[in-house]
């Protein structure tokens, strides 16, 4: 059934009919799609700034709650919940209504920004940077579900694009306007500023997105909460998140907290793969009733897409992690001044997400993106990875930057846009997919950084002891000065040493760069595994339509 259309051919949120999927001729036009647009833009520029924000307001926080012992999980309570439960806010949404199940995710990231904001104590503010990622989970993946919904199929690619830039500008940014806010207001304000904006996008979607019932939906409002809830593979659920989160504080806590090889950590190690294990084994004895579909798994497509993002994810955060760290060691940089000189990467990544965004609308196909966007992040991975201490210009770390930056933005959304390409058939199940993607880049940001940090300690040891001459107890008093006291700890304890000192930690920061160059060329090679499918494939209900149309106009015998 398709909507009446307005004379000049506009379809308003009223015109959907309840039992009808939006292909594109029922898809929103102005001003209901730029209202939905901006709102989403909005909440997933929230979500992005929350993930490092704290970054330079940590001190603050500390001295706010005299205590550092808590450190680590101001950090890693929002990653690990809003990581864990991303499979499950996609299932969610083929449930119960999409509109309803974003703005619940949504509301639940603000109470946690809530709590953040008044936290009275170091446990507080750590139970409200978990319920924030609890709503994060799900805010991403259902927010690219209403795109995929509400925006024509040569459009999307542009929307997609600038969804994902937002989200990876807003992390790299984030650290910038937290150190503003600390300093000239209050750390609070780090999380006090998502109410009024955060109410913005919930004004917009409960009067613009209305979205349509496709028929599992609609079969879905005859049954009870008790019915709907038991569809949600509660019991896969447990078993994944358990496994994430004890795969996640192994991580966190090893090499760090505890040794690798302690029994803690090794019996974390032995829980997660206990547990991803019995996953998967309930996972293939549900099918399609399982939280990640056996039918998502079987299509190589999708599995390739989601390889894909994880690589290509892990390859980005490096250089956004080590770059800061680069420019304040070596180049003696403040921590909002290293933020500035990042833009060089923001600024080219978004203008590469709005040209693959407009290209995909000629070229009709996402396969090239993941071929050059990849290339070019493995390009500027490796010539990161020629960073001298005092010979590198600025010319140089600009160049490299813009580099990647085109190649993130050439690719960052190349991954989630195929899968909506090719489960366009089955809408009911795009949610899924698309949370199955963000749920491997994620995922991918915690096991990268854990594996650059292994690479980095590691190698700066050894740079320490073999180019700077450095004994143990040197070592450790350099280490426990932090890395934005190195200079300055070089200066009072080895004063005719501080230039070999900056050299080692240029070796490590370097050498970490490789984790990159490996990761974005094998994201590379598997991309030419990939079916080039045609993105302007009509809905196979545009399909069946001219079939019978055709059909109908023929003459009878």
């Amino acid at each position: 059934m398709n909507p009446e259309t307005k004379p000049g051919g506009e379809v308003t949120p009223s015109d959907i009919k309840p039992d009808t999927l939006m292909d594109d001729a029922q898809c929103l036009t102005s001003p209901w799609l730029y209202s939905v647009l901006s709102g989403l833009m909005i909440a997933t520029t929230l979500i992005s700034l929350d993930s490092s924000i704290i970054a330079t307001a940590i001190p603050a926080i500390t001295s706010q709650f005299n205590t550092a012992t808590d450190i680590g999980w101001y950090g890693a309570a929002y990653p690990l919940t809003m990581c864990a439960l991303q499979p499950l806010g996609g299932k969610l949404s083929t449930i119960f209504s999409l509109r309803w199940t974003y703005l619940v995710f949504f509301g639940v990231f603000l109470l946690g920004s809530l709590l953040c904001g008044s936290a009275n104590s170091s446990t507080m503010f750590i139970v409200g940077r978990a319920v924030a990622g609890i709503g994060g989970s799900g805010v991403v993946p259902c927010g690219l579900s209403v795109i995929a919904l509400v925006t024509p199929t040569a459009q999307r690619p542009l929307f997609t694009g600038l969804i994902m830039s937002l989200y990876f500008v807003g992390t790299v940014i984030a650290p910038i306007i937290g150190g503003a806010f600390t300093t000239r207001v209050s750390w609070r304000w780090c999380f006090y500023i998502n109410l009024p904006a955060g109410a913005v996008t919930v004004a917009t979607l409960l009067f613009f997105f209305h979205p349509p019932l496709n028929n599992k939906k609609a079969d879905a409002r005859e049954k009870t909460i008790i019915q709907r809830i038991l569809q949600l593979d509660l019991i896969g659920c447990v078993l994944f998140v358990s496994s994430i989160v004890m795969l996640f504080i192994a991580l966190q806590w090893g090499g760090g907290e505890y040794d690798w090889n302690s029994a803690t950590i090794i019996g974390l190690f032995v829980g997660f793969v206990v547990s991803i294990l019995l996953f998967i084994a309930w996972q293939i004895r549900q099918r399609e009733a399982a939280l990640i579909p056996f039918c998502l798994l079987n299509d190589c497509s999708v599995m390739l897409s989601i390889i894909f993002g994880f690589l290509f994810m892990g390859a980005f955060v490096v250089p956004v992690y080590y770059l800061p760290e680069w420019f304040q060691i070596v180049k003696g940089a403040s921590p909002m001044r290293s933020g500035v000189m990042l833009l060089p990467s923001v600024c080219s990544q978004v203008f590469g997400s709005a040209v693959s965004g407009v290209a995909a609308k000629y070229v009709r196909r996402y396969n090239p993106w993941f071929f050059i966007g990849s290339g070019m992040q493995c390009i500027a991975s490796g010539l990161y990875s020629t960073f001298k201490p005092f010979s590198t210009s600025s010319r140089s770390w600009i160049g490299f930057q813009i580099i990647q930056g085109l190649g993130c933005g050439f690719a960052a959304q190349t991954a989630l846009l195929t899968v909506q390409n090719v489960l366009k058939s089955n809408p009911s199940i795009i949610p899924i997919g698309i949370s199955t993607i963000l749920f491997a880049q994620y995922f991918s940001s915690a096991v990268m950084q854990t594996a650059g940090a292994a690479i980095f300690h590691n190698k700066l040891v050894t740079a320490l002891e073999s180019g700077a001459g450095l004994n143990a107890t040197g070592i450790a008093v350099l280490l426990d000065a932090g890395n934005l006291k190195v200079k300055q700890t070089a200066l009072e304890s080895f004063p005719d040493r501080v230039d070999s000192i900056i050299a080692a930690y240029n070796e490590a920061i370097t050498t970490v760069f490789y984790l990159a160059v490996a990761a974005s060329a094998t994201a590379f090679v598997l991309a030419a595994g990939i079916p080039w499918d045609n993105i302007n494939q009509p809905y196979p209900s545009e399909v069946t339509e001219k079939q019978s149309a055709t059909a109908s106009n023929q003459p009878e015998p």
